[in-house]
């Protein structure tokens, strides 16, 4: 008998058809009667509640559409269901968006469009060069990987840190975890593209931060909460010069509570548009590979990106 797919998003004809070679697929929303959970044996989501995973007795395969899993609630994820991320999916969207955001902080287009929309023509201060200048890319999955490829591309210094190093990436240096404070030591620029785990989570506290150059710039394009907001904000005010990119933030469902950051004039603002959110390209993209890996297990092959239940919980 063919398993049963819940997807809690919505499918084009043809990603759905793909799915209906192999299993029979329910999608939130559609008409007719709703499945019963505890016979779903794989969930294809975005988010989803405590009480639906609990209501899932026979659950075999989390896939999920976003890139990371952070949102999932792992205290109800069984021991024995494999989670498998969407790593990959919009890495080139969020990594261009990173140096969207590097770019506009090192060149001070923010600060100058807005000088020259009130009829200020006047130059002030310098811009910064990327070319032959230090950046450190945290984590190099498949975003760090990209942001690397471009970053070499600028001609910089690129450091490498995470938790391994892929033989295709190319950089100068390398660190592994426990050399957090050699990777970022005296870089003029550094990008966040780590996930967000119990081992990442307040990674970078104001002791990492003054490790970089006092005129140097963080863009983060991972997760907020890597980010200590308070440490964040004391060094902001105490370094003037230094500037923090970024399109996360750590309160989703209320966005004001995180003014103390984005009011600040050294930062450079954009609101969870790297990925999906802003192009309906990327995130099509996203749900057919969401799809592809669904597809992969269903004909018995092991899905990729496999997601280690230790790192979350």
């Amino acid at each position: 008998m063919q398993k049963l797919v819940y997807c809690t998003v919505r499918l084009k004809p043809e990603l759905r058809s793909r799915l209906e070679k192999y299993a029979r697929v329910f999608e939130l929303g559609e008409e007719g009667p709703a499945p019963d959970l505890a016979k779903v044996e794989v969930l294809m989501c975005g988010p989803i509640t405590p009480q639906e995973l609990d209501a899932m007795k026979n659950l075999e395969l989390i896939q999920c559409v976003y890139a990371g899993v952070d949102a999932l609630p792992w205290s109800h994820v069984r021991e024995d269901v494999i989670v498998a991320s969407n790593a990959g999916s919009n890495a080139d969207a969020v990594a261009e968006h990173a140096f969207a955001l590097l770019l506009a902080a090192a060149k001070r287009v923010v600060f100058f469009d807005s000088r020259i929309r009130g009829g200020n023509f006047e130059i002030v201060g310098e811009s910064r060069m990327l070319h032959g200048r230090r950046i450190c890319v945290l984590g190099l999955g498949a975003i760090g990987t990209r942001v690397a490829e471009i970053a070499k591309a600028f001609k910089m210094h690129v450091v490498g840190y995470g938790r391994s190093r892929r033989n295709t990436v190319q950089v100068d240096e390398f660190y592994t975890q426990e050399r957090l404070n050699d990777a970022l030591r005296g870089c003029n620029y550094a990008v966040i593209a780590l996930p967000l785990n119990k081992y990442t989570h307040g990674l970078i506290t104001y002791e990492k931060l003054s490790l970089m150059k006092r005129d140097g710039i963080l863009v983060n394009i991972g997760r907020a909460p890597i980010v200590v907001k308070e440490d964040l904000v004391r060094f902001l005010r105490e370094n003037p010069s230094f500037i923090f990119a970024s399109d996360v933030w750590w309160n989703i469902r209320n966005p004001s509570e995180d003014a103390d950051v984005y009011s600040l004039p050294n930062v450079v603002s954009t609101p969870w548009i790297a990925g999906a959110a802003s192009s309906r390209e990327t995130y099509e993209e996203m749900l057919r590979l969401a799809v592809e890996n669904v597809v992969r297990y269903l004909r018995g092959e092991r899905p990729l990106n496999i997601v280690r239940h230790e790192d979350y919980k």
